[in-house]
């Protein structure tokens, strides 16, 4: 692993201090960090993403005034905006969380130009690893390498019975979902969910023990639209070793105010000055930061295979949605057809009925000694259902079993 070129590395002293000082980047500019990714001095690049990478493909982050998803949960009539993420209020109420998910459900939604920066890296030999806030799974969609990405709070990806632990099949998760209904396991009949990390859930194993050994190898930051509010998550850029350069790309300034967290302006008078920040959307400091390493050509050819790859994926999707409610539709007009059918053939069949009793009777009369008051109703024009029901009650003994009725059946 190389390790981080020390650019314009300067003994300085502010008042009051006494600690050398080193700069690692030349500026705090994503200038800065272009060339320090051209001069081959990051090798291991870290990746850290929130809600504001995937804003541009339509799904709302999280905390943005009066924009954001929370802001937008009132018509759930909750509590409180987190309770929808709640695994307390879900287990009492998942109605609000199955109605937010046919909104976030993947599928609905394609990867923006700054997801594909996650697989070009991964193509240079670049990435060691993504780490994502995000549940949309909008990083798989670009073809990333599973192994290459972390999900710190879960994802679409699978699903489990919070009872009983058993994984669920998506796909009948998925078609629940789309159908406004809330799935339940097929094992134990509780509710399933999404693995998804709720609220007063731990955090995916995987996310805390590669966490443990990534950040000690990282030697380039690179985070992308998050407030950094979230916790553990926002103190991964922490753990990077201490000269690692790092790199924000957000609408605006976050994780200052954390111990050694990032310091844009120079406020804590760190040892070593190595952060840098790009004001704006995502998309657009991903697009300057590509163009800097020369990469803007064929980040844009990913970005549009990778489009034109989705399209025909959401357009197989929806054949075979059509074709699945087609069959669907169609049995249910089977079964009712078949059960009308049977209905009708019900209704045509009981004229026989009458005929069909007489005839048992004169074939028991004619080879057995049938008890007075049976002979007599025979004859008579008793109600059919009487003549049964007195001819099941009467027990006839015969050596010829084939051609009288057994003592327990009745006559159809």
């Amino acid at each position: 692993m190389a390790a981080p070129r020390v650019v314009n590395a300067r003994a300085t002293r502010s008042k009051g201090e006494s600690a050398t000082r080193t700069r690692i980047l030349k500026d705090g500019t994503i200038e800065s960090v272009a060339e320090l990714i051209k001069n081959g001095s990051a090798k291991n690049i870290i990746v850290m993403s929130g809600a504001g990478i995937s804003t541009a493909a339509g799904i709302k982050d999280f905390r943005s005034p009066g924009t954001g998803l929370y802001d937008d949960l009132e018509r759930f009539n909750l509590p409180y905006p987190e309770a929808v993420f709640d695994i307390s209020f879900f287990k009492d109420n998942p109605d609000p969380f199955y109605r937010l998910a046919k909104e976030l459900l993947p599928g609905r939604y394609r990867p923006t130009f700054t997801h594909y920066l996650l697989p070009l890296l991964a193509k240079k030999d670049l990435l060691l690893r993504s780490y994502t806030q995000n549940i949309d799974m909008l990083e798989r969609l670009t073809g990333l390498d599973e192994d290459l990405l972390v999900e710190a709070h879960g994802s679409f990806a699978t699903s489990e019975c919070i009872e009983c632990n058993e994984l669920c099949d998506n796909s009948y998760v998925r078609k629940h979902i789309l159908k406004g209904e809330i799935p339940h396991c097929k094992e134990c009949k509780g509710l399933v969910k999404p693995t998804i990390t709720f609220f007063g859930e731990q955090l995916p194993d995987r996310f805390g023990t590669l966490a443990q050994v990534d950040f000690k190898k990282c030697d380039l930051l690179i985070v992308l639209g998050t407030s950094l509010q979230v916790e553990p998550f926002n103190r991964l850029i922490t753990r990077v070793p201490a000269t690692c350069p790092r790199l924000l790309i957000n609408r605006e300034k976050a994780g200052e105010d954390m111990h050694l967290g990032f310091d844009f302006d120079d406020k804590w008078k760190y040892p070593v000055l190595r952060d840098a920040v790009f004001l704006g959307n995502c998309d657009e400091g991903v697009r300057q930061l590509a163009k800097l390493c020369d990469w803007e050509g064929e980040l844009q050819a990913m970005f549009e295979a990778g489009n034109i790859e989705m399209a025909l994926a959401e357009e197989l999707e929806a054949m075979t949605l059509a074709k699945e409610a087609e069959e669907e539709q169609k049995e249910i007009e089977e079964r009712a057809k078949a059960e009308q059918e049977s209905e009708d053939k019900g209704e045509e069949e009981k004229p026989h009925v009458k005929k069909d009793t007489e005839n048992i009777l004169k074939d028991t009369h004619e080879n057995h000694q049938v008890p007075k008051n049976l002979e007599e109703s025979s004859s008579s024009d008793d109600d059919v259902d009487a003549i049964t029901d007195r001819l099941q009650a009467t027990e006839i003994s015969s050596s010829k079993k084939d051609s009288a009725p057994a003592k327990d059946d009745k006559p159809s």
